[in-house]
C-alpha cells in the first residue's frame, strides 16, 4: 500500500513538473516549438508581421535619436531623459532579431551559454527602459513639488548620473538572476533557451515584479502626486486671478465716490474758479504720488517675477515635460497589462493558461510588450512640436534650425 502510494505521488510530481516545463516554453518562445516532433513549419505570414513589427521598432527609435543629434535645441535638460530612453528602445528592438530567426529556424540560434549571457543582458536591457519610466516621473516630481532646487540643480552631469541608474539596476539584477544563477546550478536551457525562473511560480513571480508590477507602482504613486499639485497649483492661480479682479473692481468704486464726494463738497466752499485751480493741484499731487508708488511697486513686482522666473523652469517646458511624460505612461501601461496579468494567471494555475488560450492570443500578448518601445518615440512626436518638425525637416531634406 505504502509502495502505492508513493509510486502515485512520484508520478504525480513528474506530471506536475512536465506541466510547468512545457508551459514556460510555451510562454516563452514560439508557438511551433510546443511540437514535439518538429513538424510545424513556420507561419511565414507571422514571420514577415514580427520582422516588420521589430523593424520599426528600430527605425522609429533611430529616427528619434537623429533628430536629437541635428536639433540642438531638443538636447534639453528633461530630454536627456528622453534620449536614453529612446537608445534602450533601440537595443530592445535589435535584441528582438534574434527572437526573429528563433522563431525562423524552430530552435535558439545560439549556443546555450551564450543563451545564458544573452537573455541576461537583454532582460536587462527591457527592465532598464521601464525603469527610465520610472526615473523620468521622479525627476518630474521632483521639478513639481520643489522647482527652485530642481532648476538649481538641473546639469548635464546630473542627467548623465541619474540616467545611468536604470542601465546599472535592470543589467545588475538581471544578469545575476538569469546568467550568474544558470551558470552556477548548470541549468538546461534546452533547444529553445528557456530561463530557469520559469520552472518555478515563485521565481517567475519575482520576475513579473521586478519587470512590471514594481515599476507601475512608482509610477502610479508620482504620478497622482504630480497630478494633483498641478491640479492644486492651476486652482490657486485661478483663484488669485478672480481675486485681483475684484480687489481692482472694488478700488476703482472706491476712488470714483472719493472724487465725487471731493467734488461736492468744494461746489459749496468755493468758486468755480478755485475748484478747477484746487482740483488741478490735487489731481497733479495725486498723480504724481500714484505714479511714483505704481512706478515703485512694479519694479519690484518685475524683480521679484524675474528672479523667481530664473529660478524655475518656464510654463510651456513644465507642460511639455508632464504631457510626454503622460503619453509614455500610458504607453507603458497599456503594452504591459496583459503580460503581466497572463504571468500572474501562470504563477497561480499554468493550465488556466494551456490549452485555455489560443495561440495566436498569446502570440500577440507575448509581442505586445515590446510595442512599448515603438509607441515611445510616437509619444515624443505627439508631445513636442519641435521633435515633430525636426523629424519633418529630416524628411524633406531642409536645414533644421541652428539655434540655441
Amino acid at each position: 500500500m505504502a509502495d502505492i502510494s508513493n509510486s502515485t505521488q512520484t508520478y504525480s510530481t513528474d506530471m506536475f513538473w512536465t506541466d510547468i516545463q512545457n508551459t514556460s516554453e510555451y510562454m516563452n518562445v514560439p508557438t511551433q516549438s510546443l511540437d514535439p516532433f518538429g513538424t510545424t513549419q513556420p507561419n511565414l505570414r507571422s514571420l514577415i508581421f514580427l520582422a516588420v513589427f521589430f523593424a520599426l521598432i528600430v527605425l522609429a527609435n533611430i529616427i528619434s535619436l537623429g533628430a536629437f543629434l541635428v536639433e540642438k535645441r531638443l538636447r534639453t535638460y528633461n530630454n536627456y531623459f528622453i534620449i536614453n530612453l529612446t537608445i534602450l528602445d533601440l537595443l530592445v528592438g535589435i535584441g528582438l532579431v534574434i527572437y526573429v530567426e528563433h522563431w525562423y529556424i524552430n530552435r535558439y540560434p545560439f549556443s546555450q551559454n551564450a543563451c545564458k549571457v544573452l537573455t541576461g543582458i537583454f532582460s536587462g536591457i527591457v527592465n532598464a527602459s521601464n525603469i527610465n519610466v520610472v526615473v523620468i516621473c521622479a525627476d518630474r516630481h521632483q521639478a513639481v513639488y520643489d522647482p527652485i532646487n530642481h532648476f538649481i540643480s538641473r546639469s548635464k552631469r546630473k542627467a548623465i548620473i541619474i540616467n545611468s541608474l536604470p542601465w546599472v539596476i535592470g543589467l545588475s539584477f538581471w544578469i545575476g538572476y538569469v546568467t550568474v544563477w544558470e551558470f552556477i546550478v548548470d541549468h538546461d536551457n534546452g533547444l529553445h533557451c528557456t530561463q530557469r525562473f520559469l520552472l518555478s511560480p515563485l521565481t517567475n513571480m519575482i520576475q513579473n515584479n521586478a519587470l512590471f508590477l514594481m515599476p507601475l507602482a512608482i509610477i502610479a504613486v508620482l504620478y497622482v502626486r504630480i497630478y494633483i499639485k498641478i491640479r492644486k497649483t492651476v486652482g490657486r492661480r485661478n483663484n488669485k486671478k478672480s481675486t485681483d479682479l475684484t480687489d481692482l473692481n472694488l478700488s476703482t468704486a472706491k476712488d470714483n465716490e472719493m472724487t465725487s464726494v471731493n467734488v461736492s463738497s468744494t461746489s459749496h466752499t468755493g468758486s468755480f474758479s478755485d475748484i478747477t485751480e484746487t482740483g488741478s493741484r490735487d489731481d497733479t499731487m495725486i498723480s504724481s504720488s500714484s505714479s511714483r508708488n505704481e512706478t515703485k511697486n512694479g519694479n519690484i513686482g518685475q524683480e521679484i517675477s524675474t528672479s523667481t522666473s530664473h529660478r524655475v523652469e518656464s510654463t510651456a517646458e513644465m507642460t511639455k515635460a508632464t504631457r510626454t511624460l503622460l503619453f509614455i505612461v500610458i504607453a507603458f501601461v497599456l503594452t504591459w497589462i496583459p503580460i503581466s496579468v497572463i504571468t500572474l494567471i501562470y504563477t497561480i494555475e499554468p493550465r488556466l493558461i494551456v490549452p485555455s488560450l489560443s495561440l495566436e492570443a498569446f502570440t500577440f500578448i507575448v509581442n505586445l510588450q515590446y510595442g512599448n518601445s515603438l509607441l515611445n518615440p510616437i509619444s515624443y512626436a505627439m508631445s513636442q512640436p519641435l521633435f515633430r518638425a525636426t523629424i519633418i525637416k529630416m524628411f524633406s531634406c531642409k536645414q533644421p534650425s541652428q539655434a540655441n
